[in-house]
């Protein structure tokens, strides 16, 4: 038996996100989550901190009309048409916010090589109706961020860096002993978290994104970029950390709801 330690979820793509005790989930994973994106309005991709860092400095957060923004300057703005002046000049290019459209697949850019922030981008398609990067929901464990922060605990393994929807404190065995990576031990099986029925389906690969720096946020402290985080992961779990997992049951989760393993 593991149990839901927080629980996150990102307005907008690669902005700060809201640390909230409850979320409801559907086939398209954390309601609100991830469903806008600033896009380039030249290019028509989402933009994103993998190969945009500065997007890590504003921040998103949910309210009764909706979403709103607040920019590292500490201008706030309501997340529609009326932000994308504000958000052009702060980027200084022309975007825009657009929400996800169901039915329909986005695109942003990434690097398969993330301490280098010269290297070659490649296009990735979202999951349709959603900026998600891959999987409906993201899961890890804290037991994970242990196990590396072992391997390097020079490092800050902050759970802010890899923005899990769900943040898990996994049980020790039957021995008393704990696996370094108890999620991965998940594949392939059905999961219910609270009143969410998920099965898990693969690792997370890890981009550039949990390298960036980022300022300090809701009460925790700033983190350095820090390429000793791909280091350690590449040797640790072939640059992986925590898992995918698709909706098979919607409902909703709570701060402290069990997680276990079901038929």
């Amino acid at each position: 038996m593991s149990t839901v330690l927080e629980l996150w979820r990102f307005p907008v793509k690669s902005l700060q996100g809201e640390n909230v005790d409850h979320v409801d989930v559907d086939e398209r994973g954390v309601v609100g989550d991830r469903r806008l994106a600033i896009v380039d309005c030249r290019t028509g991709l989402a933009l994103s901190a993998k190969t945009v860092p500065s997007l890590l400095e504003a921040e998103a957060w949910t309210v009764s009309e909706g979403v709103r923004i607040k920019l590292p300057n500490g201008a706030e703005v309501p997340a529609t048409a009326e932000a994308n002046p504000v958000l052009s000049a702060w980027l200084d290019r022309d975007v825009e916010l657009r929400r996800a459209a169901v039915g329909e697949s986005a695109a942003y850019e990434m690097t398969f090589n993330p301490p280098d922030d010269s290297a070659d981008v490649v296009e990735i398609r979202t999951p349709s109706g959603t900026y998600l990067d891959w999987g409906a929901l993201h899961l890890l464990t804290t037991t994970s961020l242990e196990s590396c922060a072992a391997r390097s605990p020079a490092t800050a393994w902050d759970r802010r860096r890899f923005r899990p929807n769900i943040l898990i404190e996994a049980s020790a065995q039957p021995d008393g002993l704990r696996m370094p990576y108890p999620e991965e031990d998940w594949i392939g099986q059905r999961m219910q978290l609270g009143g969410v029925t998920a099965t898990v389906d693969m690792r997370t690969v890890r981009c550039s994104l949990p390298l960036r720096a980022q300022p300090p946020f809701d009460g925790d402290p700033a983190l350095p970029r820090d390429v000793i985080v791909f280091r350690t992961m590449a040797v640790a779990s072939d640059n992986h950390l925590g898992v995918y997992a698709s909706v098979s049951a919607a409902g909703r989760v709570r701060v402290g709801d069990e997680v276990r393993a079901v038929p």
